[in-house]
């Protein structure tokens, strides 16, 4: 019995940098507002249902929810500044197309060291009845954790058996990862130890594999033949110091295989991309500012049979 689409749904992720979990310049009265203003943006020309926030605080949140106004929104708040291990990230989605079922935060053990894994959540669609899993994780920095440090492949490890385990319950699980990893989509830690692919069809044929439509965010976003173009970026984090490369793409949403086969809901890959408005992108370039990330979205399309 074929399918037709009944809607969309949106899924946004964006690192605000407003609270981030170590102590870096404090963001002011004005950067909240600020990204009050962009949220407020993102939800009317952009849209999302699914809003996934990081570098946030409980006051940050309640402030953007209440800068949105909007009857139909509610917040997840998941930050916990309560011990060492801090936890920085948030969701604000449209209970009208989600309904917030169960959640937990996500820690996995490394020798001594715990790691913060990420934050699971199932919402339940409203549209096709289906649960629908949302992990969000913010990995540590290059600083705390750097390149080849094993703790970035356990991360990617310990992020894999948990979508292990909720396949184990629900086989043909709808699972969205979204997050700054602090990894391009190539690293170990996401394409090997993850297992988070750029290659479609053996994300179909291997259900133990993810698909991550943000590998074909990497490079330039013009080409050279757009000179008038003035607003280019190469990636989703921006860091000025960079010896070789300025831009990275930290920030992705990754899907599980269900997406991409014939069901209820699935990835509609044309609507993922990084969101690059010039009054978010002249703000990461400034080392005056405290922004360095641009938003990122992807897309499912909500579909029933006849």
């Amino acid at each position: 019995m074929p399918w037709s689409s009944t809607g969309l749904l949106k899924v946004i992720w964006w690192n605000t940098s407003l609270a981030p979990p170590v102590n870096v310049r404090s963001a002011t009265a004005d950067d909240l507002v600020f990204v009050v203003d962009y949220v407020r943006f993102l939800r009317h020309q952009v849209g999302f249902d699914l809003l996934a926030l990081a570098e946030v605080n409980a006051e940050d949140l309640r402030t953007i929810l209440q800068g949105l106004n909007d009857p139909s929104l509610r917040v997840h708040d998941s930050s916990d500044r309560r011990s060492s291990l801090k936890f920085d990230t948030g969701v604000i989605y449209d209970s009208t197309k989600v309904t917030l079922e169960e959640s937990r935060t996500l820690t996995d053990k490394f020798h001594s060291t715990t790691m913060k894994t990420g934050h699971q959540m199932i919402y339940r669609v409203t549209a096709t009845g289906d649960p629908l899993f949302l992990i969000t994780s913010h990995w540590p920095s290059k600083r705390t954790a750097p390149d080849g440090a094993p703790r970035r492949a356990e991360l990617g490890t310990a992020l894999r058996h948990r979508i292990q385990a909720i396949h184990e319950d629900t086989p043909e699980a709808f699972v969205i990862l979204a997050g700054d990893y602090n990894d391009d989509p190539y690293a170990d830690s996401l394409a090997e130890h993850l297992g988070a692919t750029r290659d479609r069809t053996m994300a179909k044929r291997r259900k133990g594999l993810l698909y991550n439509p943000f590998w074909r965010k990497m490079g330039e976003s013009h080409d050279d033949d757009h000179d008038d173009n003035n607003m280019r970026f190469c990636g989703t984090y921006y860091y000025d110091g960079g010896q070789i490369n300025r831009w990275h793409t930290f920030d992705q949403i990754i899907f599980s295989s269900s997406f991409l086969t014939d069901k209820s809901m699935r990835l509609d890959e044309r609507r993922c991309g990084v969101i690059a408005t010039e009054v978010l992108w002249s703000k990461v370039l400034k080392s005056n500012q405290i922004f360095d990330h641009l938003p990122v979205f992807g897309t499912v399309e909500l579909r029933s049979q006849a």
